[in-house]
């Protein structure tokens, strides 16, 4: 009589671990479902999932997955502490390189490869944890920022792309003035809280080996994905040339792809067409978003984070721009209005005498003060 129990909590324990790990899926399945009470299953779900996202998607986590593998990251990291002639040196160098990594390996890949190796780093030289924490948030901070500038850097501006069809011209049109603002404040910031000299112990100065082939193929994946974005070639040419690729000579790849993530963007596409199929809901959010789409777009994404915001306001306008500004600088702000920044957060939480209170305290304060500066910045560009 005992075993049954015993397999109840082993299995409980395992369902709660799934939901720790996977938390948005898991909201977003639940949204998906309570919606579902005012917009039972029809046609009209499986018109509402951009599978054209979803494979873009996929093609990309692909092409992250076979860049790590293939050492790229970690010679890169290699260099620059070759290069780094001191502290200073270094922590802009790190800053830099999340900064624009973040605009073709997206920002969560950029801060999963070098926000652990900085902590390592700065271990080493002894940093203190204050000059960590402004480390990690300032990494963070650009991960999301740098992102902005190609429609390939974040999940919210491949769906923008593709869900309002946007050519190259009016997407850099659009976003170049925010990047070179984002750019700017990277810098003012860093000059702010990490200007620190200190020498750079040499034993740090490694370069791991890369491996050319397999580097060279996911790159120019990475380029086809970009054409398909643009509409250049077709996006299902792109997804089965690459699934091919992985399952004749790479598989290791398919078991590295979050499949949890396009779940996740299944279940938003869903818990947004029911929303929209609300009247109540329409007539709530259609005004505001035809007055002050940058300044809505940004408020949601504080609180249901920046994709899903893309996701359920792209059908309340006809123009891209203000989703676009809105959620890309709406990453800003709240450690859930970027799923990347909740990266660097668990990364810092698991870290043996963190200051966990201190990492709030400031993350919070910079990422407001920034928040309120690109406001201010794009009520003034109109």
């Amino acid at each position: 009589m005992k075993r049954p129990w015993k397999d109840i909590i082993a299995r409980g324990l395992i369902m709660w671990d799934f939901i720790r790990r996977e938390s948005v899926f898991v909201i977003a399945a639940a949204a998906a479902i309570i919606s579902a009470f005012f917009n039972p299953p029809s046609v009209l779900w499986l018109e509402a999932i951009d599978f054209r996202t979803l494979a873009l998607l996929f093609s990309l986590m692909g092409v992250s997955e076979g860049l790590k593998i293939s050492g790229l990251f970690d010679s890169a990291a290699g260099v620059l502490m070759k290069r780094a002639s001191d502290m200073r040196m270094l922590s802009l160098m790190l800053v830099a390189v999340v900064f624009f990594s973040s605009m073709l390996f997206t920002n969560d890949v950029s801060l999963i490869m070098f926000v652990p190796f900085s902590m390592m780093l700065l271990d080493k030289e002894r940093a203190d944890e204050s000059y960590v924490i402004k480390l990690v948030v300032l990494e963070t901070i650009a991960a999301n920022l740098g992102s902005m500038t190609t429609p390939v850097g974040n999940p919210q501006n491949l769906y923008i792309c593709s869900f309002f069809k946007v050519s190259a011209g009016d997407f850099f049109r659009t976003i170049i003035p925010y990047s070179a603002a984002s750019a700017l404040l990277v810098l003012i910031s860093f000059r702010l809280f990490l200007w620190k000299r200190g020498n750079v112990e040499k034993e740090t100065r490694k370069v791991r080996r890369m491996d050319r082939h397999r580097t060279i193929i996911y790159l120019a994946f990475l380029l086809l994905a970009m054409l398909s974005v643009f509409r250049v070639i077709s996006w299902q040419v792109l997804f089965i040339a690459e699934l091919v690729f992985m399952l004749a000579f790479d598989r290791q790849i398919l078991k590295r792809i979050d499949f949890i993530l396009l779940l996740t963007f299944v279940a938003f596409f869903i818990f947004s067409e029911n929303l929209r199929s609300i009247e109540a809901v329409r007539d709530l959010i259609s005004l505001p978003m035809k007055d002050h789409p940058i300044a809505v777009s940004a408020a949601v994404s504080q609180v249901i984070s920046n994709v899903p915001a893309a996701i359920l306001l792209s059908s309340f306008t006809d123009s891209f721009k203000g989703v676009l500004i809105g959620t890309d600088i709406g990453g800003l702000g709240t450690p859930i209005a970027s799923l990347a920044s909740l990266i660097s957060l668990k990364f810092y939480f698991r870290r043996n005498g963190g200051r966990k209170g201190v990492y709030m305290a400031f993350f919070l304060f910079l990422n407001f003060i920034l928040l309120a500066i690109f406001a201010l910045f794009s009520a003034i560009a109109g």
